[in-house]
């Protein structure tokens, strides 16, 4: 049996209307599985229901202590290497103060 590999790509943001830009160029190029919300809903809800976060509860901490009125947005990845690389280069293209690829 193989193993799926689970990947999500995370960036946070200072304002909304910077992740809102990155979110609506990700859905243009056909990506959909975008998720977003404020850092700090993000740290309160660690560990309510989320059975695979993508990020630790100290990495949040730790963003939303540099960030605190930051936006996270998490898109789950389908495995496919070219959409990674695209997704990837659209976050650190964009206004992004942090960015990560996390396997889940």
């Amino acid at each position: 049996m193989t193993e799926v590999r689970r990947r999500a790509a995370i960036g946070i943001f200072a304002t909304a209307a910077e992740l809102d830009a990155v979110a609506a160029r990700l859905t243009s190029q056909g990506i959909s599985r975008c998720m977003s919300c404020p850092l700090a809903q993000a740290v309160a809800e660690m560990g309510q229901g989320d059975d695979q976060p993508a990020l630790s509860a100290a990495t949040l901490t730790d963003l939303h202590a540099r960030f605190p009125t930051a936006m996270m947005l998490r898109v789950d990845l389908s495995g496919n290497a070219k959409e990674e690389a695209m997704v990837a280069q659209t976050l650190l293209s964009s206004a992004a103060q942090s960015v990560q690829l996390h396997d889940l």
